[in-house]
């Protein structure tokens, strides 16, 4: 035993990237260990509660407003690690506070404008993608969870902040708030009897937890770095206008396209089924949400220990981190997954009667989750070699087939036939990038030995 310690002890001082790469995942992971059963029982107790139907409307209202929100969004918080550190490692305090100000700004007005696009537009969104419910309750609901983006006016600049700085055990205490809120008024909603509104008010409340949460922290963060006046001090250097546009927009569009491809599983749903095939999809990806749980903490604490290694061209140790980070996602994913097969029957019983046909819609998802879960950082590298504009074109390709295999395959197969196009669109999209990924790095490489020879 002794031996081992010593063994991994010599092994984590070895690689020093990997070993910070642990310990800032430590953090998040420690958090989601918890959190992970929060939001199982509380999956199970709002589908038992409220059955399919509710079920499905719940998904719906937050997936238009999540989808609004981010459509208007230019993904800041990647903007924000990617030229924050940047200008870091030049020891550029004022390009420092030029990029957060720029950050916040941008995202407090397209935050403003999601509001105030979605309680105009309530009336059409809620025809055309909720039905079996009255309209007039479908709008009331949108207008109120809508108030969510302002809660989050500033959070993806603020969660890059604490992202960047290192801060990840903030992260990690308010994910595990945010659960423990929600958790609590869904469990009271369950044994007082509660219904529809109450759930939805615990989401509610969850997202002003982890939307508001990181604005404050990330305040402070900033405060205790450079001092109180930072956001106000007379800055020398500006962020160029050219570039910051150019990895902006590009960061949008191909996160806007993932999300329509990728996230907006419930829109898809409501316009050619209804709000029960949407409680069964929702029970399904409950389940294959145990699998990727885990690896989310990676996901974010990945970003900037790859990113540092870009900037300062350290490519053996680059692609030791990608793998060493690789090896430990499979390490989970693989026999997570093949317990789900086994289990899934019974994982699936546990949300109720309503949800049989759920088992099947999960196998098909079980696919492409897990790789996309063991190759998690495919976008993250190229994003650190400022190459937004390529994971745009690779999943703007996937969503276009995709889309137009939507209209085909789910009014013919249902939830099934989604979850097959998801899980077909991941797994091709994710390995592509990785080929791109991985040939940008040989080619940096040999680029730098070419220099050197020279």
């Amino acid at each position: 035993m002794s031996q081992l310690k010593e063994k991994l002890l010599r092994f984590l001082r070895e690689n020093p990237i990997f070993s910070r790469f642990l310990k800032n995942s430590g953090y998040m992971f420690s958090s989601s260990t918890i959190s992970v059963g929060l939001v199982a029982v509380q999956a199970v107790l709002a589908a038992r509660l409220l059955g399919k139907e509710s079920l499905g409307l719940i998904t719906l209202v937050m997936a238009i407003t999540t989808t609004v929100n981010q459509l208007f969004s230019f993904r800041m918080g990647e903007y924000v690690i990617r030229f924050y550190g940047k200008a870091k490692s030049e020891n550029n305090r004022d390009q420092i506070f030029s990029v957060i100000r720029t950050s916040a700004v941008i995202e407090s007005i397209t935050s403003i404008c999601a509001f105030v696009f979605l309680y105009f537009m309530a009336p059409l969104l809620a025809k055309a993608f909720i039905k079996s419910y009255p309209i007039d309750l479908s709008i009331q609901l949108l207008h109120f969870f809508g108030l969510t983006i302002l809660f989050n006016l500033v959070t993806e600049t603020a969660n890059g902040i604490l992202r960047i700085t290192n801060r990840f055990k903030i992260q990690a205490l308010l994910q595990l708030i945010q659960a423990i809120v929600t958790f609590t008024i869904i469990t009271l909603a369950f044994f007082f009897g509660w219904g529809l509104q109450e759930v939805l008010i615990a989401y509610f409340v969850g997202k002003i937890v982890i939307g508001s949460g990181p604005i404050i922290m990330a305040i402070q963060a900033m405060n205790k770095d450079y001092g109180k006046y930072w956001f106000s001090a007379t800055s020398h250097s500006r962020t160029s206008l050219k570039e910051t546009l150019h990895f902006s927009i590009s960061t949008n569009l191909s996160a806007t396209i993932k999300m329509i491809a990728s996230e907006s599983w419930p829109l898809w749903l409501g316009v050619f089924l209804d709000t029960g095939s949407v409680g069964i999809f929702k029970v399904a990806m409950s389940v294959v949400n145990l699998l990727t749980i885990p690896i989310t903490p990676l996901i974010s604490t990945a970003f900037p220990d790859i990113t540092r290694s870009v900037v300062t061209k350290q490519w053996q140790e680059l692609r030791r981190l990608l793998k060493q980070i690789t090896l430990l996602a499979a390490a989970w994913t693989v026999p997570a997954a093949l317990f789900m097969v086994l289990m899934g029957k019974w994982l699936v019983w546990i949300f109720g009667k309503d949800y049989p046909e759920s088992y099947g819609t999960m196998l098909f998802l079980l696919l492409g989750y897990s790789v996309t879960n063991i190759f998690f950082w495919n976008r993250t590298l190229l994003l650190s070699f400022g190459k937004a504009n390529i994971p745009l074109y690779i999943l703007a390709a996937g969503a276009a087939v995709k889309i137009a295999l939507a209209f085909i395959m789910i009014p013919r197969f249902g939830a099934n036939g989604e979850a097959a196009l998801l899980s077909g669109y991941f797994t091709v999209t994710t390995l592509v990038l990785i080929w791109i990924g991985i040939n940008m790095i040989r080619s940096a490489e040999l680029l730098d030995r070419t220099t050197e020879a020279v």
